[in-house]
């Protein structure tokens, strides 16, 4: 890896720990909480607003909005009321694109907040559930999740992945 990539994710993290001190990250139960725990108290709720976002300490702020047009397996680890009947949902990426997102999604006229050819209510989505994800992203915009398969992780991820992906290409 090149010296400058070196350095920009030496940044990187030194502007996410300054953030982290900013915010009291870890003084707040996200951090100190053990991830079952905090994860079955998660989905006690559809999802927090923002203040309660902000007393919980989840580290909002880490997920970035991307602007990828790709297809990438997901889990979901927060979800946060947004404006205008919104949800906000924070997914870790483990393949296809690997990091950290945010996205947006809308309540639709059946009250779910699903996207536009979906297959999941988000609302209804459980923290921890895995999803493949099919982002789109509209010129100078964030991407979107424009379609959403559940993935059962505990039986075979590979085969539920590749029957989705198969599906899609089927459509094309």
């Amino acid at each position: 890896m090149p010296e400058d990539n070196f350095q920009s994710l030496d940044k990187l993290e030194q502007d996410i720990e300054a953030r982290r001190l900013k915010e009291k990250f870890y003084e707040k139960e996200y951090s100190n909480a053990d991830p079952l725990f905090m994860t079955e108290y998660l989905n006690t709720k559809r999802a927090f607003t923002f203040n309660q976002t902000l007393d919980l300490g989840f580290p909002y702020w880490e997920y970035p909005n991307l602007h990828e047009n790709i297809l990438c397996l997901g889990r979901l680890v927060f979800k946060e009321w947004g404006q205008k009947m919104s949800l906000k949902t924070f997914f870790n990426l483990e393949s296809g694109y690997f990091g950290q997102g945010r996205f947006l999604t809308y309540r639709n006229n059946k009250a779910q907040y699903m996207p536009t050819k979906g297959h999941v209510d988000l609302s209804e989505a459980e923290i921890g559930e895995y999803f493949v994800l099919k982002l789109k992203s509209k010129t100078g915009g964030s991407s979107f999740i424009e379609e959403i398969w559940a993935v059962d992780f505990d039986e075979n991820l590979a085969e539920s992945v590749q029957k989705i992906l198969q599906e899609v290409a089927k459509r094309k």
